[in-house]
């Protein structure tokens, strides 16, 4: 083999070796992409826990709590959990809401995230811990439909409340999380009116009501025909 010829293999070699770490290098970013949405996490005992499955996977238990961030993650960015563990959450959400049997309580933070993440043009609101009461097989989505207004695309949730009006899964650059989750501001209590009033009380009320109007009637005609007997 002639010097040139070897000297064309290594060449060849080192051109080879080069788009082998380019192509790696390209991969690893695109996959390391970051993007901001709205982040889902679940209670883990005493802590919080990204969810890996959707909310309509889930089906929290009575006492439980739920949380929604609007933050930006990726494999190298993660996304940063609520300020408030989930057992203060419930106790500030549904302390003062009495269990009924047959349902639950569920308290659900909503958390619009960093305003440095924010949309341009947008503004998001102070974290929220609403306490969502349903049927005790109510899956975490249906509990967060009846708080919030949603806004989704292929199953992923896009928009929570009106945040953020049009984007879904944004991808942003060089981001870096300027300031730490902040507490819950203000809590709300939300009923789901049909889970929580069981037919058998309103049925049973009406024939009471009934009767007591045909009691009524019945001894103001009596007094009436002794009045005319009279």
């Amino acid at each position: 083999m002639t010097i040139a010829s070897r000297t064309l293999i290594r060449n060849l070699g080192f051109v080879l070796a080069a788009i082998l770490i380019f192509s790696v290098s390209v991969s690893g970013n695109a996959s390391a992409a970051t993007y901001r949405y709205w982040n889902f996490w679940t209670q883990n005992a005493t802590s919080w826990s990204f969810s890996p499955v959707g909310p309509a996977s889930t089906n929290p238990a009575e006492g439980s709590t739920q949380a929604w961030r609007f933050d930006a993650s990726s494999p190298s960015v993660p996304g940063v959990a609520p300020a408030d563990s989930p057992k203060a959450v419930f106790e500030r959400a549904c302390a003062d809401v009495m269990p009924i049997v047959g349902t639950k309580r569920v308290a659900i933070v909503i958390d619009s995230g960093d305003p440095a993440l924010a949309p341009d043009g947008e503004t998001p609101s102070a974290p929220v811990a609403y306490c969502a009461v349903g049927k005790v097989d109510t899956n975490g989505y249906d509990l967060l439909k009846t708080i919030v207004e949603l806004r989704a695309d292929n199953g992923l949730i896009c928009g929570i409340s009106g945040y953020p009006a049009n984007e879904c899964a944004a991808p942003v650059s060089d981001y870096l999380a300027s300031q730490s989750a902040q507490p819950i501001t203000d809590a709300v209590v939300i009923l789901d009116l049909e889970a929580t009033t069981p037919p058998s009380e309103t049925s049973s009320l009406a024939p009471i009501g009934t009767a007591v109007v045909v009691g009524l009637i019945a001894v103001a005609g009596f007094y009436f025909w002794r009045r005319r007997k009279a």
